[in-house]
């Protein structure tokens, strides 16, 4: 990820206040906030479908995402540690279909009952050069 990709989601993080403590599902780390978190807790990223943390433990949860493999699991355990009025924040830099990798995380996050409706954002440029930011997120119901 280049370093406008890193500035977008740094200024998506701001955007959308994520503070607190903050379960990082990819483990990207402190340098991709402004203003970093209370407490940040990178998970390993071993592909299971139960993560070792307990119910509402984490304020938000943020995922730099590579592909996810099991989704609906995946949003039912984030739904699960993470408190109501939460966000759980997913980007990815772009690549050959980003229009439909969007639409795939918002049915995703739409078809989860425990989530409000999704938003999207391209956080850069689509027509200037370096890498494309997109993020897609939704708030845990309370």
């Amino acid at each position: 990820m280049d370093d406008g990709a890193i500035a977008a989601l740094r200024d998506l993080y701001s955007d959308l206040e994520i503070d607190g403590r903050v379960l990082d599902l990819c483990g990207g780390g402190y340098q991709y906030f402004e203003v970093p978190p209370d407490a940040l807790v990178e998970f390993d990223g071993e592909d299971r479908t139960e993560l070792p943390y307990a119910d509402a433990e984490f304020d938000d949860v943020v995922c730099l995402l590579r592909g996810l493999a099991h989704p609906n699991e995946t949003l039912v355990e984030v739904a699960r540690v993470l408190k109501p009025g939460g966000h759980f924040v997913c980007s990815f830099v772009g690549g050959a279909d980003d229009a439909g990798r969007v639409r795939k995380l918002r049915k995703y996050f739409d078809g989860a009952p425990a989530f409000g409706g999704a938003e999207s954002d391209l956080r850069t440029s689509l027509t200037g050069s370096g890498d494309r930011l997109w993020a897609v997120w939704a708030v845990r119901r309370r």
